[in-house]
């Protein structure tokens, strides 16, 4: 677990360090505006709904390892491109070789399903997620720091290069360090077009399709705010990389303490779908908060945001784990799937309205949208669509 947990770690600090704290800005450098940064975003999801289910399904039947090493020169090769990026032709293709190729979650998911148990499966879901915003914490916060708050072009760049560097150590890592968790293979003989019908097929099942709406529904809003958080800052309180930075550092040390300790106890005394209820109700009070302008309620709107997100999504990943064995790459690829298509549709979403309706529109949008969403899906007593028991 612990090894598995520093790939992981180090993946999403490249990844996050040039993403979150340094992609915009260099986007807007290049010309670009807030729809374009949203399309840009909203690029990787798109591929990543067509290949997860791919990835998963391939790790079910090579092993989990070579395409987590597959992750890392991809990423090697993304950051690379972004490193060398004097236009946005260039940056595009560094966000379509990082869609097409990233693992990281999809595999992932299925390495921890892999090396725990369905008892303690939801816990191995949290220390993932404590990895991803240990990830988050320090990676935005590097970029940030090293862009600075009188950024230019140059040291947008650096931020890249020195991802990169972070990348080859990673490879080397997984490589001669990481073990492989995945001892049953599977015949491997699907086309390309049956494993997209069949990924339908799984999201279309009665008792999964809750699950992969969910899973969308949040995204959807969830996405749309990290896409636009760094301008949104930027045209609200004139804050720069470096400031950025210091949110995610909020952003990533709520999400540790929640899923690194508060979902561990939490497992222990409540059932997913009751924690489910919970993040949910916390996402839809830190939209809420955020549109209030006032610095002083920032934090703790992603204080209600980071338990939202860091409940929901191992509470749903381990009970998608749970209804498989055979196929828990392929599930937990298609769950991945449900949540890149979200990111997908709802980044340049949040990017319209942030262009034509006003820098709050999407968050008061994604409110009501949630609160819908809740009353005749959710928690819906006619449906019972989760009445699930341990």
């Amino acid at each position: 677990m612990l090894k598995f947990v520093i790939f992981l770690f180090l993946d999403v600090f490249a990844f996050s360090g040039v993403l979150v704290a340094t992609l915009p800005f260099l986007i807007e450098n290049l010309g670009g505006d807030i729809f374009l940064i949203t399309i840009a975003f909203g690029s990787f999801s798109f591929f990543q709904f067509f290949v997860s289910p791919f990835w998963g399904r391939l790790s079910d039947r090579y092993g989990r390892k070579p395409l987590l090493i597959l992750n890392c020169i991809a990423e090697f090769i993304a950051n690379i491109l972004l490193a060398l990026s004097h236009n946005l032709f260039i940056l595009f293709a560094a966000r379509i070789v990082a869609g097409l190729f990233k693992t990281n979650v999809s595999v992932g998911t299925a390495y921890i399903s892999d090396i725990t148990t369905s008892k303690n499966r939801a816990k191995g879901m949290g220390m993932f997620g404590v990895a991803f915003g240990l990830g988050f914490t320090l990676g935005p916060l590097f970029g940030g720091v090293v862009a600075g708050s009188n950024y230019t072009t140059e040291t947008l760049n650096l931020v890249a290069w020195i991802a990169s560097l972070v990348n080859i150590f990673n490879l080397l890592f997984v490589t001669f360090f990481l073990k492989e968790s995945h001892s049953s293979k599977q015949r491997f003989i699907r086309t390309a077009k049956s494993k997209i019908l069949n990924q339908l097929k799984i999201i279309s099942l009665p008792s999964l399709f809750p699950f992969f709406f969910l899973i969308f529904s949040i995204h959807v809003c969830f996405s749309g705010m990290e896409g636009t958080i760094a301008i949104w800052t930027k045209n609200t309180f004139s804050w720069g990389p470096r400031e950025v930075g210091y949110v995610m550092l909020l952003a990533g040390v709520s999400q540790i303490i929640v899923q690194g300790f508060v979902l561990r106890y939490l497992v222990t005394k409540y059932n997913e779908y009751s924690l489910i209820v919970s993040g949910y109700i916390s996402l839809i009070i830190g939209f809420g908060l955020i549109v209030t302008e006032k610095i002083y309620i920032i934090p703790l709107a992603i204080i209600f945001l980071c338990y939202g997100i860091g409940i929901l999504n191992p509470c749903i990943n381990s009970i998608l784990s749970k209804k498989t064995k055979n196929d828990r790459g392929l599930i937990l690829g298609s769950a991945y799937s449900s949540q890149a298509i979200a990111r997908f549709v709802g980044q340049p979403l949040a990017g319209l309205f942030f262009l034509h309706l006003g820098k709050n529109s999407y968050f008061y949008a994604y409110v009501i949208f949630l609160v819908l969403v809740g009353t005749t899906y959710l928690f819906s007593k006619k449906k019972l669509i989760f009445n699930y028991k341990r």
